[in-house]
């Protein structure tokens, strides 16, 4: 009969299985639809157990022999959830574990730390150095004095700026009449311009 064949089949193996997987394995021997209902009364009998995964069901044999008293009824979904939780605990404390370490292997070691200090040091020291020298060789203005300087350079800033400017409306009203270029009209009153000479004013 199909349920005998199902159940050695089962015990055998001692693996759960579809109902689709066991017809495979008995290699055609029973349909799947003899299969099923043969699942289904030893289920309903107790002699084999039925779980639900999703949509499917799965079956596999109670072995009595091997098993203490009562140990069937032990939830392994339970333990299953709770090693899953374990799991995602030591997880999450690895990664933090892998980030402290790159942090502390990114991190400059103790010789390159006192290399570094030791090079600023040595800069500082040179600063100060030039510091001092300027201090003691260079006139130092007061608030007052360098607003009259800026004041005066200012004043001359503006009057340089207007002669340019009445200059260049001057040669413009010769070089109307001017039979000739502008630049030989300048090279023959030998004047230069700031562009030809490159002059470049700073205004601060």
């Amino acid at each position: 009969m199909a349920s005998d064949s199902v159940l050695k089949y089962l015990i055998d193996t001692n693996r759960p299985y579809s109902c689709a997987d066991v017809t495979v394995n008995l290699r055609g021997a029973y349909t799947k639809g003899a299969v099923q209902k043969a699942l289904d009364a030893l289920s309903e009998s107790g002699k084999i157990k039925c779980k639900l995964y999703g949509k499917q069901k799965v079956y596999a044999a109670l072995q009595l022999e091997n098993v203490q008293e009562n140990t069937d009824t032990e939830d392994y979904d339970a333990q299953i959830s709770s090693l899953s939780n374990i799991l995602n605990d030591k997880n999450a404390d690895l990664k933090k574990a892998e980030a402290n370490i790159k942090n502390l292997t990114s991190a400059p070691t103790n010789d390159m730390t006192k290399s570094e200090s030791a090079k600023i040091k040595d800069n500082i020291d040179k600063l100060e150095k030039k510091l001092n020298v300027l201090r003691d060789t260079t006139e130092v203005l007061s608030a007052d004095e360098k607003k009259i300087i800026l004041s005066e350079h200012e004043k001359y800033l503006k009057e340089y700026r207007k002669r340019k400017r009445i200059c260049s409306d001057m040669l413009e009203a010769v070089l109307e009449g001017y039979p000739k270029s502008k630049k030989n009209f300048l090279e023959e009153l030998c004047i230069e311009t700031d562009e030809m000479v490159n002059f470049q004013l700073k205004t601060t």
